[in-house]
């Protein structure tokens, strides 16, 4: 598991004879798939989550960093949320050449003009890091913020899953191990942010709507945060998972903007889906999405809790003004996010600098391209870099992408149990990997005021060493926990 003597590396034979296959199959512990010719009325294949046998080491020193900045996060994310101008200041060269950002941003603006509106707003929010290795005497690795997610946050029931399995295996194995793996509190975080914000809309008869994709892969997430909400005190809660479609059919306002699923008041709207201009391909869904918006029901996320996650917001703290107008009351922050920032560059500098031209000519794999709008995936890193660049320019899409300089993280070896057998017929294999580690946080506020703050529990998804994207959807990474060295 990691290199020393007092835990040194557990042998293959050892682990997988101390497995309990019913373990490794729980109810809850699942996804769907899907292939290209499956449609919304085809029953979809259901496997287990991919995960690790044991838990990764990660350094105590920076996870113990990202766990203290997430409360300087939740102050970002809040702050920028609720201070328009500040939002716009990034938006205005991105809005003209970005489709679903400009829309986004006009729908707030009509919110903003109703006789009504929702006096609480909730998000949940997941901050993912990689370390990067340093190869100093002084510093071994650092921290390195890759994104912060503020709409559809997944996996943190599943992270509570893969945590416990993984404090099982450590008893059985290696007892006195069991101190380098922290508690993780990010299933109770989601749970507790949701069922408080069912409780202040202070309706015990109004429902829970989790907005899903058509095509769900993310079922047993799901599952568990809807059964932990409905073991949660004595309350009678109902919930039901719809689509944008469904809202359309079965979903209305009354004229003090009370949304109505059929018979049912909506207290509280659970986005999984809305983050990515694939989720809104027709005007009937956009409609239903400001039908959700206008109305006084919690959503989690709100849109401008929403808007707050947008990737363009990432480049921007590379400015210390921008950094001093969030934290005017928390200046301790603005070094921490300083330390942890990776070099980035508008397409702008790229033109006007023959010295990152050549670096980007000399080594192409050093970079990371991303969009600047929210939504997963969406980063290239490859030789025909300079090429993609070059085809955004011609495009006059400059301000849709930003350049970043690339993380190479540490790798460990690991035992992977695949959602699937390879060509041997064999579920846990042995890998190359490294990881991305995901710290959660939550708010719930009241007319711009924080009433409601969380912070705990993280999400370790690694992946082949080889992949760059780590998605667990996509089959490119797996579930896993941090082991504190």
């Amino acid at each position: 598991m990691v290199d020393d003597d007092k835990t040194s590396k557990f042998s293959l034979e050892n682990i997988v004879h101390n497995l309990d296959q019913n373990e490794l199959n729980s109810e809850c512990f699942v996804q769907r798939c899907f292939t290209q010719k499956d449609n919304t009325e085809n029953d979809s294949n259901v496997v287990p989550y991919p995960f690790t046998i044991y838990p990764s080491p990660f350094p105590r020193n920076e996870y113990e960093k990202a766990c203290r900045i997430q409360y300087g996060i939740n102050i970002l994310v809040h702050n920028l949320a609720f201070d328009i101008d500040l939002m716009d200041s990034i938006f205005n060269n991105l809005i003209e050449y970005d489709p679903f950002i400009r829309r986004l941003r006009n729908i707030y603006n009509q919110i903003q003009q109703l006789p009504y509106k929702s006096l609480f707003e909730t998000c949940i929010i997941r901050t993912d890091y990689m370390l990067q290795q340093m190869n100093t005497f002084m510093e071994r690795t650092k921290l390195r913020l890759v994104e912060i997610n503020t709409i559809a946050v997944g996996l943190g029931a599943a992270a509570k899953l893969i945590y416990e399995w993984h404090k099982r295996f450590l008893k059985r194995i290696r007892h006195e191990l069991l101190s380098q793996l922290p508690e993780n509190e990010s299933y109770d975080l989601v749970i507790n942010t949701l069922f408080e914000s069912w409780k202040i809309y202070n309706n015990s008869k109004a429902i829970i709507l989790f907005i899903v994709p058509e095509k769900e892969f993310n079922i047993g997430d799901q599952m568990l945060i809807e059964k932990g909400l409905l073991s949660h005190g004595n309350y009678s809660l109902l919930i039901k998972h719809v689509t944008f479609i469904d809202i359309c059919r079965y979903c209305f306002l009354d004229s003090k903007g009370i949304l109505y699923f059929g018979d049912f008041e909506v207290a509280l709207i659970y986005y999984r889906s809305g983050y990515d201009p694939k989720h809104f391909y027709n005007e009937d869904i956009w409609q239903a999405y400001i039908m959700l918006e206008s109305s006084r029901a919690i959503k989690c996320p709100s849109l401008r809790y929403h808007l707050a996650g947008m990737k363009c917001f990432q480049l921007a703290l590379t400015e210390k003004k921008f950094l001093e107008k969030i934290f005017q009351e928390h200046e301790q922050y603005i070094d921490d996010f300083q330390d942890i920032l990776e070099e980035m560059f508008t397409i702008d500098q790229i033109i006007n600098d023959p010295i990152l031209q050549q670096r980007i000519l000399d080594k192409p794999e050093s970079f990371y391209l991303k969009q600047s709008r929210e939504g997963g995936g969406n980063v290239y890193c490859g030789p025909l870099l300079k090429e993609h660049i070059d085809k955004i320019i011609a495009n006059k899409e400059s301000n849709r992408y930003f350049l970043m300089s690339r993380i190479y993280p540490p790798i460990n070896t690991g035992l992977i149990r695949s959602s699937r057998p390879n060509n041997n017929n064999e579920f846990i294999l042995e890998k190359q990997i490294n990881g991305e580690l995901g710290i959660f946080g939550s708010l719930i506020s009241q007319d711009g005021t924080v009433i409601y703050e969380r912070v705990g529990g993280s999400l370790l998804r690694s992946k082949l060493a080889t992949n760059i994207e780590g998605g667990i959807a996509s089959g490119q990474g797996c579930i896993d926990s941090v082991f504190l060295v």
